[in-house]
């Protein structure tokens, strides 16, 4: 095989894995976040117990994602370092890992958000 019906292949094949996560989660319902703006606003109006849980699914939920992106961003890093040449001269398995890595961090802070609504809403009677 050569090296360039090779690429073409991965190519390929990575398209049609980021359309298949992208249609898994679409029929999942998983890309309908609530807007930034809706959030600030359940942010600021949370008063009893149930608006904070609501905010908790809601951080919980968004730190789902985080990770279902983190995943597809380190399964395009193993797609271009089986590549070769491309990972040599631009580096893509590189910046498909620091992608990746900031979804797991915002994975991370989305879940603590999440505890401390939760916390809050135990508090509540």
């Amino acid at each position: 095989m050569s090296k360039t019906s090779f690429w073409i292949k991965n190519v390929i094949y990575g398209a049609a894995l980021i359309s298949t996560l992208s249609l898994t989660g679409y029929a999942a319902g998983v890309d309908q976040p609530t807007p930034a703006s809706d959030m600030r606003q359940a942010v600021l109006e949370a008063k009893s117990k149930a608006d904070h849980e609501s905010l908790a699914a809601q951080y919980e939920r968004e730190a789902q994602e985080d990770e279902q992106k983190a995943k597809l961003h380190e399964d395009m890093a193993k797609a271009y370092a089986k590549v070769g040449y491309l990972t040599e001269k631009q580096n893509f398995t590189r910046h498909c890992d620091v992608i990746a890595q900031k979804y797991k961090d915002a994975a991370v802070e989305n879940l603590a958000l999440a505890k401390a609504h939760k916390e809050l809403a135990e508090k509540m009677k």
